[in-house]
């Protein structure tokens, strides 16, 4: 129980990467908030997962890139658990495009809510923080599209370099008010993978990606959960700043 009694709040935490980092958190002794656009089915599995393990739970609907919204949430968020010491900001929305066919909603509903939202949230968080005087951990979930590129990816690559960048700012600015900021970038993920089972292997994987990732396994959200309670745990309590890719070894190999 790494983070027993902390709170977290989990963006775009209904489903896939979102879910596994809440039941990550949860599992360390976290109650975990989850938001997203909104409340379904799939929401409705996560919070009860985070309940299975005797954790409190609590969704909050919220387009992180609307500011009204993203203060509502918060004053909910710390009204439901009386403060906030964790925040992953893991919501996005992207748009595939050839460069020259990108239409300029795409562009701007990409940066609203994979960049500007993850700006809203940490702020927002980290004012809270600062008024408590207890400092706090931000993880923002990046990608290996920071890094490397791929086809009509231009929309996506952008925001997700810019979360690294702005990652370091936080770090910088926050660290002496005691808050930790730091980026984790997934790879390849099986975000239909059960939470607890055995990662899958070259056997479910396309042939044509063996070769490129040393892991010989796609990643799940059960890695990228264990890599944010890491970040947020007295393990990593000298790391700020970094961005870590959970992605088993794909950046120091090419990319198909």
């Amino acid at each position: 129980m790494q983070l027993a009694g902390k709170k977290a709040l989990v963006t775009g935490g209904r489903r896939n990467i979102g879910r596994g980092i809440a039941q990550a958190l949860a599992e360390e002794g976290c109650d975990v908030g989850i938001n997203d656009v909104e409340r379904d089915g799939d929401a409705e599995e996560t919070l009860r997962l985070i309940r299975d393990r005797g954790r409190e739970a609590e969704f909050f609907r919220a387009d992180v890139a609307k500011v009204d919204q993203v203060d509502g949430m918060m004053g909910a968020f710390v009204e439901r658990f009386g403060r906030i010491d964790i925040l992953v900001n893991n919501a996005y929305w992207t748009e595939h495009h050839p460069f020259l066919d990108i239409p300029e909603e795409a562009w701007e509903r990409t940066m609203e809510v994979s960049l500007k939202g993850y700006f809203l949230c940490a702020q927002r968080a980290a004012r809270r923080m600062v008024e408590r005087g207890e400092g706090g951990c931000i993880v923002n979930i990046s990608s290996v599209h920071a890094h490397r590129v791929w086809p009509a990816d231009t929309c996506y690559g952008v925001a997700k370099a810019g979360i690294i960048r702005m990652t370091q700012t936080m770090a910088v600015d926050l660290g002496e008010h005691g808050i930790r900021c730091n980026a984790i970038l997934p790879g390849y993920m099986d975000t239909d993978h059960p939470f607890g089972e055995e990662p899958p292997t070259w056997g479910s994987m396309p042939e044509r990606l063996h070769k490129f990732i040393p892991s010989r396994r796609y990643g799940t959200p059960e890695d990228i959960g264990r890599a944010t309670v890491f970040l947020c745990s007295e393990a990593g309590g000298s790391i700020t700043g970094i961005s870590l890719p959970v992605e088993g070894g794909l950046l120091v190999t090419g990319v198909p």
